[in-house]
């Protein structure tokens, strides 16, 4: 091994001027001797399309290429250099390497549209060049950004990032509640991303952000012509690990930028992330942000139960405290406005496990599996179920409210595109070749007649043996709860599935006056 890659091994994946400084450091060798044992040494690699100071180029060892001391590495390197290509990549890095495409013009700091700025596209296309990330697309979520690796996202990176994400809506919902209880904001006109796929993320500027909107408080408003002019609240999120340095430099020359430009009202800018390294809270306070968290907003129970629902959510598989914590999460985050919805949907399916796995007889339950068939194509099972030897179980699950209705174009699609390209994939699953291919269709809430019809229609005009469909749906999924015995599973399904608030309501009238005759009886019996 010569003393270059002695060297390299040594300090790790960095600019080659860093390099030719550890030469000359260690070596004794003049600056000019070690910029020619850099440039004609053979086992080394150089970063292409990412030119950096002085015509230097960021070096590594094969062997290092995208091991996480690459990403810092480079993430550092290209920060002092290029803050829009080392943002972008510092952004990923904070989201476990992956994210959703639309989520990156907000993350990597960089404007949409403003001269003598890189755009988002612009930034994403160069680090697409170089090998740095790629692009894909994961069923259920859409395009996506992730750091280059040998293969696709794995089940556990893809659930990770979609538990953030539905966590970080969760948040979202809740600083939109704050904020227009607070009177920050102007009430009707607050945005969230996401939130309105034609007029695309919220703005402020140039830039996209998570969260804004027009401020009307008296610090925050201009007067032009006798009219004020308001400012912007603009809020960014993160929902992850403590939040470094590194990964907030990208949201700080965000922040930055904006107050550059004259035209743009007064803004308030906020970061709300579970936590922060003492670096990156000083930064934030020196850069004028505020650095929240999720307790110091909403107290410690919400904080918790956001936690909760990211750690539940990530899981592929069940554990033994799912009941409890999902009674955890629903009874604390329920109370956002516009929160339940956003719920049912995603923790349904961790009961509907439950129940399968305390009601029939199993080798395996996964949540969230993705595959692919021969075509590229790719779809997820909420819950697959394998019992070996004998079947495999492919569960499709709709949480609703009491009382939703499911669209008939749901059932349609599962029954036309989902079931059809699970049946392509599971040919290619050599332990599963000669097992019986079940796909059921789960819901609280209630379907049309003619939804019914048509999965009654496919159940007598498939083939026997080829493959079974069933709905499990109202009453039968009460009563399988039911039969299990336990009450906490029942009670989560009952308050926040089964019975519309009007019905408790009711009930518990009911009780009262139930409970108040007996109490007269008793009262005219002793007399």
């Amino acid at each position: 091994m010569d003393s270059v890659e002695q060297t390299l091994r040594r300090i790790g994946p960095c600019v080659s001027t860093q390099l030719v400084e550890a030469l000359v450091s260690e070596y004794g060798l003049t600056p000019v001797a070690a910029r020619q044992r850099v440039s004609r040494n053979k086992t080394i690699r150089r970063l292409a399309f990412l030119p950096f100071q002085r015509n230097a180029r960021f070096v590594y060892l094969q062997s290092d290429y995208a091991s996480p001391k690459f990403w810092r590495g480079l993430a550092s390197a290209l920060l002092e250099n290029s803050i829009a290509h080392g943002g972008a990549l510092a952004a990923l890095m904070a989201r476990g390497g992956i994210m959703p495409r639309v989520h990156f013009d907000i993350a990597c700091g960089a404007p949409i549209a403003q001269r003598g700025h890189l755009s988002p596209a612009t930034i994403l296309d160069r680090l697409e060049q170089a090998g740095l990330v790629q692009s894909i697309d994961i069923a259920g979520v859409g395009a996506c950004v992730q750091l280059s690796h040998q293969v696709d996202a794995s089940s556990l990176e893809v659930a990770r990032m979609r538990a953030r994400l539905k966590s970080e809506q969760i948040l979202l919902l809740a600083i939109k509640a704050w904020a227009r209880n607070l009177g920050l904001v102007s009430y009707d006109k607050v945005a969230i991303r996401d939130e309105n796929s034609e007029r695309g993320q919220p703005r402020v500027g140039t830039f996209a952000w998570d969260l804004t909107g027009p401020s009307y408080v008296a610090p925050m408003i201009d007067w032009s012509s006798g009219a004020p002019k308001p400012g912007f609240l603009a809020c960014d999120v993160l929902l992850n690990a403590a939040v470094t340095g590194t990964h907030l430099k990208p949201f700080l020359n965000k922040c930055k930028t904006l107050r550059s430009l004259t035209k743009v009202g007064r803004c308030l800018q906020l970061f709300v992330a579970e936590g922060y390294e003492p670096e990156a809270f000083g930064l934030a306070r020196a850069a004028g942000v505020v650095p929240a968290t999720t307790s110091s907003l909403f107290g410690d129970e919400v904080a918790q139960a956001l936690t909760v629902l990211t750690e539940l959510l990530s899981e592929t598989f069940l554990r033994p405290d799912t009941v409890e914590l999902l009674d955890l999460v629903l009874s604390r985050l329920t109370k956002i406005e516009g929160a339940a919805i956003n719920l049912r949907g995603a923790l349904f399916e961790f009961i509907v496990a439950e129940l399968v796995r305390r009601s029939s007889v199993v080798s395996e339950v996964q949540m969230n599996e993705f595959f692919r068939d021969d075509q590229g194509r790719s779809a997820e099972v909420d819950v697959l179920v394998v019992r070996r030897g004998h079947s495999v179980r492919f569960i499709e699950c709709r949480g609703y409210k009491p009382g939703g209705e499911v669209p008939d174009a749901m059932v349609d699609r599962w029954l036309d595109n989902r079931i059809p390209m699970l049946r392509e994939a599971a040919h290619f699953e050599r332990s599963w070749r000669g097992l019986d291919l079940v796909f059921e269709f789960w819901t609280s809430g209630q379907l049309s007649e003619k939804a019914k019809a048509r999965i009654q229609e496919v159940q007598t005009t498939v083939r026997p043996g080829k493959y079974t469909v069933c709905l499990i749906e109202g009453d039968e999924l009460r009563a399988l709860a039911k039969s299990i015995g336990d009450s906490a599973l029942l009670k989560t399904l009952n308050e926040h599935y089964f019975e519309h608030p009007l019905e408790a309501a009711n009930r518990k009238l009911r009780k009262r006056e139930a409970t108040g005759r007996l109490r007269a009886q008793s009262q005219l019996v002793r007399r």
